[in-house]
């Protein structure tokens, strides 16, 4: 006779693996913070003891050169070289804080452009924006 080989099925424990996935559950439910989407945007909130602004006050005002060949042109109006350097020197004096935009046409001369900037480094306006026209 031959022995038969008797099969042994092991028993797994369910209940100790069930106690782990409980705690685990209950780490992850406690743990989890749900993500604010504003979060991510980067808005500029006014501080709470921010005053709002006088009305007196102006918002800087734009001061536009325009750099044409042979021509130089302060608010669209054409003016000589005299013109630009006086104009220049006497808002640098009023507010060196003025923001200056100089258009270029792509025809103007570079030492016409270096000229302009010249005469708003002598006169103290520093904020100078340079765009090139077609």
């Amino acid at each position: 006779m031959a022995k038969q080989r008797q099969t042994e099925v092991l028993q797994v424990p369910m209940a100790p693996m069930i106690d782990v996935v409980f705690q685990l559950l209950i780490y992850f439910v406690l743990t989890f913070r749900e993500e604010i989407p504003e979060a991510h945007l980067a808005v500029n909130l006014p501080s709470p003891d921010s005053r709002p602004p006088t009305p007196d006050v102006k918002p800087p005002q734009l001061l536009e050169l325009t750099i044409l060949p042979g021509e130089v042109q302060i608010q669209g109006r054409s003016h000589s070289w005299q013109s630009v350097q006086e104009t220049l020197a006497y808002l640098g004096k009023i507010d060196d804080q003025q923001t200056v935009i100089i258009k270029t046409s792509i025809m103007a001369r570079t030492e016409e452009v270096v000229r302009v900037l010249d005469l708003c480094k002598a006169a103290g306006l520093s904020k100078l924006n340079l765009v090139t026209l077609r």
